[in-house]
């Protein structure tokens, strides 16, 4: 596992990392919050591309600074670096100069996402290029992956394909991809770390996620607002009409009684929160918490 005790990373006066210490086990983790909340940084701090200002983190016991643990940890950034008059077949052997691959893992996970191997790089759109550097980490022998906004502009189907893969490979590995795109991370990750300026607000598995919150849809004979809910003394995350009915997430659960005794009610109902919207509402809720 990955263990990072009290790290921090600063940038003039910006605190990108704040004491942070977490621990990112075997699996799929999805490494979620909003732009500028410290993923990016985290991500290079944990290869190494950053020294930090303070704290520690070890890869399987090891100081990440030592040779023996970078060998272990494939990264790849939002933006990697390609010669751009190299073949695809060049680039691939320009990386294996640096990491471990397995050419015939790359040459087939190629195949399956129907991209050439014999083009140079600059002729790839901005979605072809993204592919084939996927292709490339799902080639990687090292046994942790980081990904940075790596699905970023891929269409559904080739997102779908690469998922399946990533999680074919997950078996023996462990995944730390970053996003600030939450679809991008639906049905595919095995556990969520939330990360809101620079601190860590959640790590824990989706059924786990939003256990404080509860929601309702609420019709009532007059109108409701957010702003009337809060006066009866109800904490509410996110309010949300969808035309005469309010779709209403509240912090804790509540006493249907409270909105009864004020309003006509016609309907009052507690309804299942899909786990998708889960991790908004959590990154709601930081984003809340912060203020």
């Amino acid at each position: 596992m990955i263990a990072i005790n009290n790290l921090v990373k600063t940038f003039g006066n910006v605190k990108a990392v704040d004491d942070l210490t977490l621990t990112i086990n075997p699996g799929i983790n999805g490494l979620v919050g909003e732009n500028g909340a410290g993923k990016s940084t985290l991500l290079r701090l944990i290869s190494d591309v950053y020294d930090a200002d303070n704290g520690n983190i070890y890869i399987d016991g090891l100081k990440s600074n030592l040779v023996e643990a970078k060998k272990e940890v494939f990264f790849l950034p939002d933006d990697p670096y390609a010669p751009k008059n190299y073949t695809i077949q060049q680039v691939f052997s320009f990386y294996s100069t640096l990491f471990a691959l397995d050419k015939d893992k790359f040459l087939k996970t190629m195949k399956k996402l129907n991209l050439p191997t014999d083009r140079k790089i600059a002729t790839f759109s901005k979605g072809m290029r993204r592919q084939f550097f996927i292709a490339l980490a799902l080639s990687s022998k090292s046994k942790y992956i980081l990904l940075d906004e790596a699905f970023d502009g891929l269409d559904p189907l080739v997102l779908d394909a690469i998922k399946q893969e990533i999680i074919a490979d997950a078996e023996n590995k462990t995944y730390l991809l970053s996003s600030h795109n939450i679809s991008c991370l639906e049905r595919l990750c095995d556990n969520f770390i939330l990360l809101s300026k620079g601190r860590c607000e959640k790590n824990d598995n989706i059924e786990h996620l939003g256990e404080s919150f509860v929601k309702y849809q609420i019709l009532a004979k007059e109108e409701i607002t957010k702003e009337d809910l809060e006066n009866l003394g109800l904490k509410v995350l996110s309010f949300k009409k969808v035309g005469s009915i309010s779709n209403v997430v509240f912090y804790d659960n509540i006493d249907e009684k409270v909105i009864n005794n004020h309003y006509h009610v016609i309907l009052n109902e507690k309804i299942a929160i899909d786990p998708d919207e889960l991790i908004a509402l959590e990154m709601l809720a930081a984003r809340k918490e912060d203020r």
